[in-house]
């Protein structure tokens, strides 16, 4: 499976630095000037690629895929509601808390048998 990721992130970063090359819109020196903390996108992808690849191969596609997509609006709703990462804060309201648990109980209820 790793190396499946490999390829697969391997190709994006082609496909990325095909379309910079391209579209040049911005200065290759300063790079250096990337806040840190975007490049940890790489490190995140590459390790919920694999996630899913061995979550659809061990509990099948539609529950490890809905398990990604709650666990992605979780960390959403915190990153959001804290303002992490530069982000303006949106408080957190009953819609969004519901429309996780509402999702979450979904999910209970499709895996019940």
């Amino acid at each position: 499976m790793w190396q499946t990721n490999a390829i697969l992130h391997g190709l994006g970063f082609l496909v990325s630095f095909s379309i910079f090359l391209f579209v040049r819109d911005g200065e290759w020196q300063k790079i250096g000037e990337v806040n840190k903390v975007y490049l940890l996108g790489g490190v995140f992808g590459a390790l919920i690629v694999f996630a899913v690849m061995k979550g659809i191969t061990s509990i099948g596609p539609a529950y490890s895929v809905s398990i990604l997509l709650i666990s992605q609006l979780l960390v959403a709703l915190i990153i959001d509601s804290l303002g992490l990462f530069g982000v303006e804060k949106v408080p957190m309201n009953l819609n969004k808390v519901m429309g996780i648990g509402i999702m979450i109980a979904g999910l209970i209820i499709f895996k019940l048998k």
